[in-house]
C-alpha cells in the first residue's frame, strides 16, 4: 500500500511539474522504465532513489513519503552493540546495493544496522537468536513494547554488579523459556549494555557467559530511537521471524533482495562464531553458498558480507567479489581489533 501511495504521489508531483517520464529520468539519472514501474507501485526503492527524485522535482523527500516521517530514516539505528556490526561500512554496502527490489530479507539481521538505514517498506528479517528476536517483536507491539521500557528503567535502577550476575544467571533456570518475551527482552537489552564490551556470547549450552563491564551506571536505551523504531514497525510490512536462515528466504521471488550477513568465516581457530549455542563452520558456510546459489538462480538479487578468506573466495568464485577493509570492534583482547579485509559479495 505505501508502494502505491509513494508511486501515486511521485506521478503527480511530476505531473505538476508537467514533466514527461523521459524527463523526470534525465533530471533524476533513474532509468525511465524504473520510474515506471516506481509509479505503479511495483517495487520498493531506496533512500537514494527518494532524494533523487525529489532533487528533480524540486521537493523535500518528505513530501514523497508523507506517512513514512522520512526524517525518521536517520534517526533509527541499532539498539544494541553487535558483533559483526555493519554501522562503521554502511557508506560501502549502500554503493554497491541494486537500484531497485521488490521485497527486502535479511536472515542474519543481528544489530540491524542496514536495515534501519533502508527502512524498506516491506521487509522479512530474521535472527537465529532468540533472544534477540524477542527483542524485535517486542518493538512491534504496542503492549509488549510499553511494558519493555518499563522493565529496561528497573534494570538500570537496579544496576550493581550483584545484580549483573543476577539477571545474567536467569537463562540457567529450566524455566526462562516460558518467560514473556519482555522479560527475556529487557534481560538481553540489560547484559548488552552491562557486560564487558558489549560482547554477546554463549557457551556451548547456551548460557550468557559474558563477565561484567564494571560500569557504575547502565543507560540500556535512547528512547527516541526506540521509539522511532516502534513507529516504523507499527506501519506493518514487517514480517519478523525466528529460526534457520534458510528457511526465512524460501519465499524469496525474482526482483526481491537478499543480504546475508552471516557470521563470518574465520581467519585462525580461535575466530568469533558464539552468537549462539551452535556455531557457524565450514559446513554452515557452504550450505549459505547453495542457498545463495539456488536463490541467484530464480533472479533474486543478493549481497553477502563474509571475511576475505581463501574459503569464501572459492565458494563464491562465479559471482562479483568486493574486497573492502573494516574495524573489528569487539574483540575480548585489544591486539585482536583493527583492519581486516571483508569481502562484499553481489550476483548483479
Amino acid at each position: 500500500m505505501l508502494q502505491t501511495e509513494f508511486g501515486t504521489i511521485v506521478k503527480e508531483t511530476r505531473k505538476n511539474h508537467s514533466f514527461s517520464q523521459e524527463q523526470l529520468s534525465t533530471l533524476s539519472g533513474i532509468e525511465r522504465g524504473q520510474i515506471s514501474k516506481i509509479e505503479n507501485g511495483q517495487i520498493n526503492v531506496t533512500l537514494d532513489t527518494i532524494e533523487r527524485l525529489a532533487k528533480a522535482l524540486q521537493v523535500q523527500p518528505k513530501i514523497l513519503v508523507p506517512d513514512m516521517h522520512i526524517d525518521q530514516r536517520y534517526e533509527m539505528h541499532p539498539f544494541v552493540k553487535w558483533a559483526g556490526g555493519k554501522t562503521q561500512i554502511l557508506d560501502k554496502i549502500n554503493g554497491l546495493l541494486p537500484e531497485n527490489w521488490n521485497h527486502y530479507f535479511e536472515p542474519f539481521v543481528g544489530g540491524g544496522a542496514l536495515f534501519f538505514s533502508l527502512c524498506p517498506v516491506s521487509a522479512t528479517i530474521n535472527d537465529f537468536n532468540e533472544e534477540l528476536v524477542d527483542v524485535y517483536r517486542c518493538l512491534a507491539d504496542d503492549e509488549s513494547y510499553q511494558k519493555l521500557i518499563t522493565l529496561l528503567e528497573e534494570h538500570e535502577q537496579e544496576h550493581s554488579e550483584d545484580y549483573y550476575m543476577q539477571i545474567r544467571a536467569m537463562d540457567r533456570d529450566p524455566g526462562f523459556g516460558n518467560l514473556p518475551s519482555y522479560v527475556r527482552a529487557a534481560r538481553m537489552v540489560y547484559l548488552n549494555k552491562a557486560c564487558f564490551n558489549g560482547l554477546y556470547r554463549v557457551n556451548a549450552k547456551g548460557y550468557f557467559n559474558v563477565p561484567s563491564g564494571k560500569k557504575e551506571k547502565v543507560v540500556t536505551f535512547d528512547r527516541d530511537n526506540l521509539q522511532a523504531i516502534h513507529s516504523y514497525f507499527s506501519k506493518g510490512g514487517i514480517q519478523i521471524l525466528q529460526g534457520d536462515f534458510e528457511k526465512s528466504v524460501e519465499s524469496a521471488k525474482a526482483g526481491d533482495f537478499v543480504y546475508f550477513d552471516p557470521p563470518y568465516d574465520v581467519y585462525k581457530a580461535d575466530g568469533f562464531t558464539a552468537y549462539t549455542g551452535t556455531g557457524f563452520g565450514p559446513d554452515e558456510q557452504k550450505r549459505l553458498a547453495s542457498v545463495y546459489r539456488r536463490l541467484s538462480e530464480k533472479g533474486v538479487k543478493c549481497l553477502l558480507s563474509n571475511h576475505n578468506t581463501p574459503l569464501i573466495n572459492d565458494l563464491y568464485k562465479e559471482y562479483k567479489i568486493h574486497v573492502i577493509l573494516a574495524k573489528r570492534m569487539i574483540n575480548s583482547d585489544a591486539s585482536g581489533r583493527g583492519d581486516v579485509e571483508e569481502v562484499l559479495v553481489s550476483n548483479y
